[in-house]
């Protein structure tokens, strides 16, 4: 395949990977909507936000949350019907501690994890400088070998 074709095959790839979202389109050109319904979880599955799932619940919330907002209702009203109605969980950032949580797990994580690569790499590398390149401690060289010799006799 010649790199036009694969740059022309590529490019409809990721013209077609957004279709889905494309096609949801629930982008009223109402920012103050646009926001809300990012903001909350569709109730039926709990998986996607307003903003791109599109069930028959999702569209009934979405008409709830538009006829709130042309009632005049401000964002915190309209939060708080929802979550009277189906409790934090239809948040899609949680609130208080559990937002702080959301974020800072996964940096710590991610930190802890690339500090042991580092240590790893460090080890392997003062290793290949001493001219040993075998990852193992010495007492298991040591042991593999004795089993050589009682395998051998």
């Amino acid at each position: 395949m010649t790199s036009a074709k694969l740059r022309t095959v590529l490019l409809i790839a990721a013209l077609l990977s957004t279709a889905p979202f494309a096609a949801a389109g629930y982008g009223t050109g109402n920012a103050r909507l646009e926001k809300l319904y990012g903001n909350f979880i569709s109730p039926c599955c709990w998986r996607e936000n307003l903003t791109i799932h599109d069930s028959p619940v999702a569209q009934e919330l979405r008409t709830r949350i538009s006829t709130m907002v042309q009632a005049g209702r401000s964002d915190d009203e309209i939060k708080s019907a929802l979550v009277a109605q189906y409790s934090k969980r239809v948040l899609a950032l949680p609130e208080g501690s559990e937002r702080i949580w959301l974020f800072w797990v996964p940096l710590v994580a991610s930190a802890v994890g690339l500090g042991g690569i580092l240590l790893l790499l460090r080890r392997l590398l003062i290793r290949s400088r001493a001219g040993t390149i075998a990852v193992l401690p010495e007492e298991v060289l040591a042991a593999a070998s004795l089993e050589d010799e009682w395998t051998e006799a």
